[in-house]
C-alpha cells in the first residue's frame, strides 16, 4: 500500500519541471486524473530520465 508520504511525492515528482525546462511539468489536476498504472509507469520514466541527464551532466563536465 502507498503511503499518503509516497503519494505525495509522486506528484510533485510528475508536476514539478526543473529550472530549464526538464520534467514533465503536468498540472495537478492533469496528475490526479491519471490512471494508476499510468503514473507509476511516469515516475519510474522521469527516475531514469533524470539519471540520464544527470550522467550527460557529468560527461559534459569531464570534457572541460
Amino acid at each position: 500500500m502507498l503511503s499518503l508520504d509516497d503519494w505525495r511525492e509522486g506528484l510533485f515528482q510528475l508536476c514539478w519541471q526543473q529550472h530549464g525546462g526538464s520534467g514533465l511539468g503536468a498540472t495537478l489536476s492533469e496528475a490526479l486524473e491519471l490512471p494508476t498504472a499510468d503514473r507509476g509507469w511516469l515516475l519510474e520514466r522521469i527516475g531514469r530520465q533524470r539519471e540520464r541527464e544527470a550522467r550527460e551532466i557529468e560527461k559534459a563536465g569531464k570534457r572541460r
